[in-house]
């Protein structure tokens, strides 16, 4: 007995310690570089440097790439749980044809803080405030764009700000049931304190979406994206990247002939 009692406190204690360090298992920031930081800085015309003032003394930190601010519509960029944005700068000022604002998250990158899902929705939607108010760009030329836990809060502010586009690239209905698909349910419950339901908002989102993803997603499991997918009552259109894996989708020379179309003509291409 009482060695059951001490195994029983044994799990207890580790339970209590993945709860307690369960979002270092969800966010994996990544740091940038001087060399990086000064790259940007000098290297690109269209490219300069921004800051979002978050609680009272933070900031967080990115990049507003400004082809043409009256004619082409306001992307803002949110990316997966270990991307430091700024390494997407080059690839959108040569592929995209929009105005991209990359915001890096709390702890990633130069920004302030320490990220969490409630962090995360309130620092989307001031990034979209500042941005927005700042150049007089109206909701219905804004899109919301997330990739795999940037999802999640795209759609939160599409929703949230009623945006007139939302793109969603290897998106889940909730990372609670991305994990579960490698853990046991009841562990996944109870260790998780950042859930992710975009499931639980996603019908209520009005923004024309167009959902990027990969039948082969090695980390997002299809019918993760399929149940994402069919809960949208929005216009909407999905289009799989033949060959294409999580991380390797944006490689694939259709998926900015996808989000371009997509900025054009809306969901389908019409």
């Amino acid at each position: 007995m009482k060695f059951l009692g001490m195994m029983l406190l044994a799990g207890i204690v580790v339970l209590g310690g993945l709860k307690l360090f369960s979002r270092k298992l969800l966010y994996f920031p990544s740091p940038v570089s001087k060399a990086r930081l000064e790259y940007l800085k000098t290297s690109f015309d269209t490219v300069q440097e921004i800051s979002i003032p978050i609680d009272k003394t933070g900031q967080l930190h990115g990049w507003l790439i400004q082809k043409d601010m009256a004619r082409l519509p306001l992307v803002f960029y949110f990316g997966g749980n270990a991307e430091e944005v700024s390494l997407n700068v080059e690839e959108f000022v040569q592929k995209l044809d929009a105005n991209v604002v990359l915001v890096n998250y709390r702890g990633f990158g130069q920004s302030d803080g320490s990220p969490s899902e409630a962090a995360l929705k309130s620092d989307v939607l001031a990034i979209y405030d500042a941005m927005a108010q700042k150049y007089g760009i109206p909701p219905d030329r804004c899109i919301a764009w997330g990739r795999s836990l940037g999802s999640s809060v795209a759609g939160f502010l599409a929703l949230e700000r009623g945006l007139g586009h939302l793109i969603l690239t290897c998106p889940f209905d909730s990372i609670e049931a991305v994990a579960a698909n490698y853990y046991p349910g009841w562990l996944v419950g109870f260790v998780l304190k950042d859930k992710h339901r975009t499931i639980d908002f996603s019908s209520r989102i009005t923004s024309a979406t167009l959902v990027l993803a990969s039948r082969a997603d090695e980390v997002i499991a299809p019918k993760n994206t399929t149940a994402l997918y069919e809960s949208l009552t929005c216009p909407k259109s999905m289009v799989y990247i033949d060959g294409a894996g999580h991380n390797t989708i944006s490689g694939f020379g259709d998926y900015y002939g996808a989000v371009n179309l997509f900025l054009e003509k809306g969901p389908g291409g019409k």
